[in-house]
């Protein structure tokens, strides 16, 4: 069984650093997604964020319930969380399920991890578990971006998944042993960010200029997986697919022939400790809203 998962932030919006095609046309949204369901991928991952991604992914796989769908709460620019930021949260999850065309969803996540430490915020949590409670949801979860916010997660929450960042270059998470403790509470993990909206896919030439300081970070993985004639896809996503917590690994296309390149990498298998000397630490260069462009 695969362990991938389609992003479909590409379908909603003009999505990556690499991306020269813009947002992802109807047409090619209904043959990625009719592809990727024939090679095994049942895992959509969605949000309020991605423009009108729920409705073009509702229109293309509507009157199906053969897909997980996963879907994310809107980011709370509040200081405090009141009934006013729950009764919101609930009525835009309706209006998410309603462009999704489903009537129950596989994950609703909290988008801004840290909208449950504002005070009030334990609330937000409460009302997915509600909802999970009526059948509407199956799994509730939060998008989490760094290891702080999973110590405080595990230390005051109950949850059944988290979307994760990582990739051969953010090993933040594995080599502090945060993603052990996650699969000890029995918490789904699903990786995302795995190409860094391809920045490590691209040509050193086609680098932007704000990336020099960890460009030679960049060559070095060209050289490993050069080394191994590997792709530099091949490679990245291989590190990814080795680490045995993760369950799902989330990955955006814009076409079909970039689907099928992911999908036929699917075999590679690496031991992921050969690659520790080319991680980065910085969040500046490994959050990709952090990015000066």
């Amino acid at each position: 069984m695969t362990k991938l998962a389609l992003g479909t932030v590409q379908f909603g919006i003009d999505y990556g650093i690499s991306n020269r095609i813009g947002r992802t046309q109807k047409s090619d949204v209904d043959k990625i997604l009719k592809y990727a369901f024939k090679k095994g991928i049942n895992t959509l991952d969605t949000a309020l964020s991605y423009g009108n991604s729920e409705r073009v992914v509702g229109d293309s796989i509507r009157s199906t319930d053969c897909w997980d769908i996963i879907t994310k709460t809107m980011n709370f620019t509040v200081d405090t969380i009141s009934n006013k930021q729950i009764d919101e949260l609930l009525y835009r999850f309706e209006l998410s399920r309603k462009k999704l065309g489903q009537e129950v969803i596989y994950g609703l996540l909290i988008h801004n991890c840290d909208n449950l430490f504002l005070p009030g915020g334990g609330g937000l949590l409460q009302a997915l578990e509600a909802l999970k409670n009526e059948g509407f949801i199956k799994k509730v979860g939060v998008s989490i971006y760094n290891g702080k916010q999973v110590d405080r997660i595990l230390n005051n929450y109950s949850v059944d998944l988290v979307q994760i960042p990582i990739s051969i270059l953010d090993q933040r998470l594995l080599k502090s042993g945060r993603l052990k403790k996650l699969k000890k509470h029995g918490i789904e993990i699903h990786a995302r960010s795995i190409f860094l909206q391809g920045l490590i896919l691209m040509l050193a030439k086609d680098v932007p200029y704000w990336f020099n300081p960890i460009l030679g970070v960049l060559k070095e993985f060209c050289m490993e997986a050069e080394k191994r004639n590997m792709s530099t896809l091949q490679l990245a996503l291989g590190f990814v697919q080795s680490i045995d917590e993760i369950d799902k690994i989330v990955v955006g296309v814009n076409t079909l022939k970039q689907l099928r390149e992911i999908i036929d990498s699917t075999s590679i298998c690496v031991n992921t400790t050969e690659f520790s000397n080319i991680s980065i630490n910085d969040p500046i260069f490994l959050n990709p809203s952090n990015w000066k462009l």
